[in-house]
């Protein structure tokens, strides 16, 4: 998977580069499974929530809703509570933007919406609390959580080419990934030398 990434990511940005005098975008798709396996690569996920529950987030099963630009998910999750040791599992169910974060250039989840945290054994975990986890879940595991990020080499070869990715859309095909000539930096500003005109 990562090698035919990369393979991809080559192509475009040598297709980019050339179109660059043309100002013309180029794009990549991840398909719905590439993207699920990228994933993957980051699950499980263990985190300490509110100080109280140790969980675990399984990889999630992701589906693509263009009609929002946004993926739907369901994980699985497992938990165990610091104070009396009750443990619990269940799914949860939730939807995500995709965004590129250009700092590190990594594909990251945004702004994580929880559907439904439904509890296999409800009777360890009351429904208050089941909301707070979910709540929890999305803000401290998945939010801004990377999927996939860029290898050194290929971000190095983009910067010589003047290209960089940005727009993220889903679509019925997948998940594109638009890449466009890269602004020119801002040439510094010439400082003035001393004056040695005679006089």
């Amino acid at each position: 998977m990562q090698r035919r990434l990369a393979t991809v990511l080559v192509i475009t940005v040598l297709a980019v580069a050339a179109c660059a005098g043309l100002g013309r975008p180029h794009t990549i798709t991840l398909t719905q499974p590439e993207i699920e396996r990228l994933v993957e690569r980051n699950f499980p996920v263990d985190r300490s929530l509110l100080e109280l529950f140790d969980v675990t987030v399984d990889a999630p099963k992701v589906v693509l809703v263009p009609e929002r630009n946004r993926l739907a998910a369901v994980v699985n999750v497992r938990g165990r509570d610091r104070l009396f040791f009750n443990t619990w599992q269940g799914q949860l169910s939730f939807d995500a933007a995709l965004r590129w974060e250009a700092r590190d250039q990594s594909l990251r989840l945004s702004q994580v919406r929880v559907q439904d945290l439904a509890l296999a054994q409800p009777a360890a975990v009351n429904r208050s609390t089941a909301e707070r986890l979910g709540a929890a879940l999305a803000e401290r595991v998945l939010e801004d959580s990377s999927i996939y990020r860029m290898p050194a080499e290929r971000v190095a070869q983009m910067r010589r080419l003047g290209v960089e990715p940005g727009a993220v859309t889903v679509t019925s095909r997948g998940v594109e990934i638009t890449f466009a000539p890269a602004p020119l930096a801002a040439a510094p500003a010439a400082t003035a030398g001393p004056d040695t005109t005679p006089r």
